[in-house]
This record gives structure tokens, C-alpha cells and sequence, in this order.
């Protein structure tokens, strides 16, 4: 008999958590073991109904973080027939009438919490993630550096944590057409080769210090070509202001969002990505760059060490003079291109998003059994 499972996809836009939900929804919904339950958002059925069309659709209207979802969505359940529901984030409703999974990405609003509100997003962050763990059969993490910040900060059970690392979309290893990266490049006005940054605007990301490494790297370097931001700063954000401050109004590009087959491009049009983010629950461009075939500069530390070593070019996010001087010899080595850029490549061939699924399911299983 399959396992009936609802899972939470209301963060379905949210940039990484979506991605996540994105690539498990659709792997769940081709199992022949699964019964999928899909709680969505007001304006989400369609899309949803594309990556999973024999499922079941909930739609609950509740804000996130809300005491209207604390109430709503386990009233939602209570008229669903399954064994198991999975939370892709620690936002865990405290009445849900079901056994329970979660996945906790990282711990980085405990770090680096919301500029306004400290304190309130402090005792919330602090509040339902100790709830989460505590009333979950099984927390799913996506890197080993995760795991070892529940264990530390909220003396999680270690027999819960199950380590599932994220996968990558395997459309990024293959190069498009070149019209088309052609035209992303004359959109973007760009002029390899280019620096990629793919992150979105928090402080944990590190932006300004990958801008002035670049700044460093062109003035002591004389690097060619510009440093382009993918994700958040879009064209009025005030990194603008500070390349322009720099001299590098011409050399700086800040596209913010763009679309997939856009970032497709991009990942196949630049010489190397920079990801110095002083944090991270895993470091997704760090795994899509490597699947594109693209050398990768990143901080030694955390989940971005965990993924990136022994493929990646490994950093001080602190140190300016260190990434500048990565940033020229990754540039100009060529033999040291060719061996991060297979290296790169087997370390991503090795995370897939079929390998999460199947892990993740395993997780269903073994809760469902146990209930």
C-alpha cells in the first residue's frame, strides 16, 4: 500500500527554499509508492499542477509565520487520509495531527536575523525551531555543517537528523545554443569574462567584499572583463553606487532575478563564479556552477568547505587580498581551470536530485512504519 504524504509547497517562490520544494515535488509525484498530498498557496495550483499532476491539491490562505497558519493548515489535514507530513522549512505548525518531517536548511537567521525586529525574529526563530525538533520524528539537513548547528545550538536528538544533501538541475550541464547566450550577452550589455556572483541581497551573502576583491583583483591585477551579480542587487541597489565610487561603473553588472534558462546562460557564459558568503546551509550555485562547468571561488568554511572541497578554489570570506589573488590565478591558469572544472564535475555528478528524493521517501517510509 503507498504511503499517503502531504507536503507543505506553500513557499513554492521563496528563492531557495523554492528550488527545493521545486525539485523534490517533482520527483515525489513520478514515485509509484506515494500517495502526494500538495498544501499550496492561493495562485500556485497551476504551476503546481505542472510539476505534479495526479496529485491532490490543498490550498490554504494563511500568511507565513502566522498565527492564521498555526490554525489553518492543521485544520487542512484533519480532513486528509495520511500517514506522514513533511515541512520543508521550521515553520512547523504545533497542531498538525499527523506524524511529522522537517527540513531544517540552516540556522542562519540566528546569526544574521532580520535587520528590523531583532529581537522579536530572535524568540521566533528560537521558539518554532525547538518546537520542530522536538515534535518531528525525523529532521532532514542538507549539509553536515547543518547538522552539527542543531546538535550544538538546540541539543537536537541525533537519532532524528538524517543528512540529505541538496541535488543540482541536470539541464546546467549541458551548453545552450549559442544564439541564445549570444543574447543574453547583448541584453545584459556583458563583456566577458566575467566574474559571477549568484546570491541573493542579505548580509550573510558577503556582496560588498566580493566587490572589493574585484576592485582589488583589476587594480593590482589589471583583471579584464566585469563582475556580475545574479539573485538580488538589481539595478538601483546601492552596490551600484559603491562600484561607481570604486571607478568600476562599466565593470560592475547588477541584474538582480532572472529567469532560469537566463541563469543557464550565464552559468555557461563566465570564466568563474565567486560565492564568499560568510554562511550557508548548503551553497547551491556553488553545486550549480560545478554541473555547468564553471570554476568556483568559495569561503573555506561550513557547508561551502563541505561541498567545494577538493573541486573548489577555497578562501578567507574575510580576506580581500586572498580572493583577489585567487580570482587572478584561477583566470589565468589555464591548467588549473581544466582540473577544478572536472573535479567540479564528478563532485556534482555525485549529488543529483533523484539520490534526494529517494533518500527523502526512505525518511517517509521509515516514519510511517513507526507510526
Amino acid at each position: 500500500m503507498p504511503t499517503r504524504v502531504a507536503f507543505d509547497a506553500r513557499k513554492l517562490t521563496d528563492y531557495g527554499i523554492g528550488t527545493y520544494i521545486t525539485n523534490l515535488v517533482h520527483g515525489l509525484a513520478r514515485r509509484g509508492d506515494l500517495e502526494l498530498t500538495l498544501i499550496v498557496r492561493s495562485g500556485h495550483e497551476e504551476r503546481m499542477r505542472g510539476l505534479a499532476p495526479d496529485a491532490r491539491l490543498v490550498t490554504v490562505s494563511a500568511r507565513g509565520y502566522s498565527l492564521a497558519e498555526q490554525a489553518r493548515v492543521p485544520l487542512a489535514l484533519l480532513r486528509e487520509p495520511v500517514d506522514v507530513v513533511h515541512y520543508p522549512h521550521y515553520a512547523v505548525p504545533l497542531l498538525t495531527p499527523r506524524p511529522t518531517v522537517v527540513t531544517v536548511h540552516d540556522v542562519i537567521q540566528l546569526f544574521y536575523p532580520p535587520r528590523q525586529r531583532r529581537q522579536l525574529a530572535l524568540a521566533y526563530l528560537r521558539l518554532t525551531m525547538r518546537a520542530a525538533l522536538r515534535r518531528s520524528r525525523r529532521v532532514i539537513t542538507v549539509s553536515r555543517a547543518s547538522r552539527r548547528d542543531l546538535l550544538a545550538l538546540f541539543g537536537a536528538e541525533p537519532e532524528r537528523l538524517v543528512v540529505i544533501p541538496n541535488g543540482v538541475d541536470e539541464r546546467l550541464a549541458t551548453r545552450p545554443p549559442a544564439a541564445e547566450i549570444d543574447a543574453v550577452r547583448s541584453t545584459y550589455q556583458l563583456r566577458p569574462p566575467l566574474v559571477l556572483v549568484v546570491a541573493n541581497d542579505k548580509p550573510h551573502k558577503n556582496l560588498d567584499l566580493a566587490l572589493r576583491s574585484f576592485h582589488l583583483a583589476r587594480r593590482q591585477l589589471r583583471l579584464p572583463g566585469q563582475l556580475v551579480f545574479v539573485g538580488g542587487p538589481g539595478q538601483d541597489h546601492p552596490l551600484n553606487r559603491r562600484a561607481a565610487q570604486l571607478g568600476l561603473e562599466d565593470r560592475v553588472r547588477c541584474l538582480g532575478r532572472v529567469p532560469f534558462d537566463h541563469l543557464h546562460c550565464l552559468y555557461h557564459l563566465s570564466a568563474v563564479l565567486l560565492h564568499v558568503a560568510l554562511y550557508e546551509g548548503f551553497g547551491l550555485p556553488v553545486l550549480e556552477a560545478m554541473r555547468a562547468g564553471l570554476p568556483v571561488i568559495t569561503a573555506n568554511v561550513g557547508a561551502m568547505r563541505e561541498v567545494g572541497e577538493g573541486s573548489a578554489r577555497l578562501v578567507n570570506p574575510l580576506d580581500v587580498q586572498e580572493i583577489a589573488a585567487a580570482l587572478g590565478k584561477v583566470l589565468v591558469d589555464d591548467p588549473l581551470r581544466r582540473r577544478m572544472i572536472e573535479a567540479g564535475r564528478r563532485r556534482a555528478e555525485s549529488l543529483t536530485w533523484a539520490r534526494a528524493v529517494e533518500s527523502t521517501v526512505a525518511v517517509y517510509h521509515q516514519v510511517a512504519g513507526a507510526a
